[in-house]
């Protein structure tokens, strides 16, 4: 399959800005950026952004487009297929504004997705809007979606999300757009041209639907909702119309229920993800027979397959499902696509290699792995060539990466976890020093796939060990919720054994062992270094969550959409505020300050809308109380949870690297 690189991107020089405490005070000067020692990488390799994001044929394949991330800036960038005409369509400098993505319409036309974060008072959120551009930058309709005034005085509510939309199978002008312009909560399903701004209502809500699904004809089918705060509801319609019938309904706290995923080719044919012997499993089932029992397509024995589903180059008929097992794993139903995937992961072995986006015969591949950093790559299905277009980081492109493996052990209860084990390059005989590497979540998971994090680590020097602990998502629901309420209890407990084991298999130095981690990794390495000071020399937690009633609070405050169901949620997975305080201070951090000994980073984005710089403060300032100094808290004043900027990766990860290397 390998063939003569006949394809390439072009990259484009530019510089842009956006086109048409008390107690413990953080530091807000970064440390000198510590001199990479021989054979290490500089930072930026690791904490930059990608190069290029969702590189993307137009429905010819004649063109591309891909976001460029420059210097902490980025771009929509469009060329054609040889690399030439190339065009920056719209700019950001990731301040204010950020591209949330793009869709290619017709071969000129774009849609451009853009979020930018906002406030009311001390809560904090995102807002999303949709522009419409030319692939040549011209005819950009910023105001795309537009409101009309109140009549009398009303008040007038701007939906917060305004770019949830489907495309519309063989239109070329127009899309399916979603807003809740009528009712908070509740989007309409509007018909709007991409060129005028000009929008028909094509499906009205019965007032309580989220979210919408429509066949590949592009009517709207489906809509998932919620009823009485915290039942969920499943509707359908026929194609022809008509009124909303409920297809499933279920208790969004404490059952798992069906999830409607997509059509098929035929508009009959309705796919769900539902629970399947304790685990999610992929379903079908005929709408025009809504009360027969749903037809089971797919399960893993191990695992939830909990991915979506994959489509022809057209976009009319479904092949399969690309989910997450041990490592990243798609499952064809349709031959032809599993004969071509087979050949592309001969070609490019040991990686997870994803067809991202095809118009006929053309094909682009982004290929990753756990030692190989992400890669585009262009396949011609006609004459069977491919040729690699660029790499996501080329700082790492022809670095010898360090190798990692899959690993199980049993917990002190006798329960199985998985884990993934990354050993550096360089790594002699003797057991070295090591990271243990928790999770955010914490109901997400691990997988065995390229991170930047555990190969800047092992660059470094260390071990990484990152474990799917208790209470993980993708094991099935026993799993999961066997991590409920059990914060700091049973949840830490199996990151001590993954220590435990570690050492037990002498593949670490148990002198010389850390813990980092971010969200509820970054709690999951203050209660470490708390509850088990013998096993950490030192620990990194950014962005944790320190209190777990003010956590609790949090979820459930009253000016969330649909803050019944995040209080039920928070309570079940948490505790209870009144009755459960006693764990809950056991388990909160910031509780438990005086009892932390062990030298640590910590650090918080105060734009971080998913947990409160506060909870960072409170702990800084607990520290302090303490008496306790061997502390450096860093506070990056625009940083998000996810550090997307990338002038804060950039300054974390230096932060981190000269911290760690005081206990090497």
């Amino acid at each position: 399959m390998k063939g003569r690189f006949a394809r390439r991107v072009a990259l484009i020089p530019w510089l842009v800005g956006l086109v048409a405490c008390g107690g413990s005070r953080p530091a807000n000067e970064p440390l000198p950026v510590a001199a990479a020692r021989p054979g290490e990488l500089p930072v930026k390799a690791f904490a930059a952004l990608p190069l290029i994001e969702d590189l993307t044929l137009s429905p010819s394949g004649d063109y591309l487009a891909f976001i460029q991330n420059t210097d902490g800036h980025s771009a929509l960038v469009t060329q054609n297929r040889s690399g030439g005409d190339s065009r920056v369509v719209i700019t950001s400098d990731n301040q204010k504004y950020h591209i949330r993505g793009f869709t290619w319409v017709n071969n000129q036309r774009l849609l451009v997705r853009m979020w930018y974060p906002d406030r009311v008072s001390d809560l904090k959120f995102t807002q999303t809007r949709l522009f419409a551009i030319n692939r040549d930058g011209s005819e950009l309709k910023s105001d795309l979606v537009r409101f009309q005034d109140p009549v009398f005085g009303g008040r007038r509510h701007i939906p917060q999300f305004q770019d949830a939309y489907a495309l519309i199978p063989g239109d070329e002008r127009h899309i399916l757009l979603m807003l809740d312009e009528r009712q908070q909560g509740a989007p309409d399903v509007f018909r709007l041209d991409v060129y005028s701004g000009e929008r028909e209502t094509v499906a009205g809500n019965p007032g309580y639907v989220r979210r919408w699904l429509a066949d590949l004809q592009g009517h709207v089918r489906v809509g998932l909702g919620l009823v009485g705060g915290s039942t969920e509801r499943i509707v359908y319609r026929s194609a022809a119309g008509g009124d909303w019938q409920t297809l499933f309904e279920h208790d969004a706290v404490n059952e798992d229920g069906m999830q409607p995923l997509g059509f098929d080719a035929d508009p009959d044919i309705l796919y769900l993800r539902g629970p399947y012997q304790g685990r999610s499993a992929i379903f079908r089932m005929h709408l025009s027979a809504p009360k027969s029992a749903p037809e089971l397509v797919y399960a893993d024995p191990r695992y939830d397959v909990t991915g979506g589903l994959m489509y022809s180059s057209a976009g009319n008929r479904v092949l399969g499902v690309h989910y997450r097992a041990a490592t990243a794993k798609s499952v064809f139903w349709d031959e032809d696509a599993r004969l071509a995937q087979a050949k592309i992961d001969q070609a490019l072995p040991d990686r997870d290699n994803a067809v991202i986006s095809s118009a006929g015969n053309q094909v682009i591949v982004l290929s990753s792995g756990p030692s190989h950093a992400p890669a585009y790559y262009w396949l011609n299905m006609h004459n069977n060539q491919m040729g690699r277009l660029i790499d996501s980081y080329p700082l790492l492109a022809n670095q010898t990466l360090a190798a990692s493996e899959i690993v199980h052990f049993k917990a002190r209860d006798g329960l199985e976890l998985e884990g993934y084990l990354t050993k550096p390059r360089q790594a002699g005989t003797t057991a070295g020093p090591a990271v243990v590497f928790p999770h955010g979540g914490p109901w997400s998971r691990d997988s065995h796939g390229f991170n930047p994090w555990t190969q800047f680590l092992a660059d470094r020097g260390w071990t990484v060990l990152q474990l799917n602990f208790r209470g993980s998502a993708g094991y099935g629901n026993d799993f999961e919720t066997a991590g409920f309420r059990r914060w700091g209890l049973e949840m830490q407990d199996d990151i001590t054994d993954g220590v435990r084991w570690l050492t037990e298999q002498k593949l670490v130095d148990p002198a010389k062992v850390c813990i980092v981690g971010a969200s509820y990794g970054g709690y999951a390495a203050l209660m470490g270094a708390i509850k088990t000071p013998e096993l950490y020399r030192c620990a990194v937690s950014l962005a944790p969550v320190t209190d777990l009633r003010r956590l609790l609070d949090e979820w459930g405050d009253m000016r969330w959409q649909d803050h019944r169901l995040r209080a039920e949620m928070a309570e079940k997975t948490l505790g209870h505020w009144w009755s459960d305080r006693a764990r809950l201070k056991d388990t909160s951090p910031v509780e438990q300050a005086a009892r932390l000994h062990t030298p640590l980073l910590l650090a918080h984005g105060v734009g971080d809308w998913t947990v409160n710089v506060g909870h960072s403060r409170d702990m800084a300032d607990a520290l302090a109380s303490a008496g306790f100094k061997d502390v450096r808290y860093v506070e990056m004043e625009d940083a998000d949870h996810y550090l997307t900027r990338e002038e804060d990766r950039l300054r974390f990860f230096g932060e981190m690297d000269a911290f760690l290397r005081r206990f090497r």
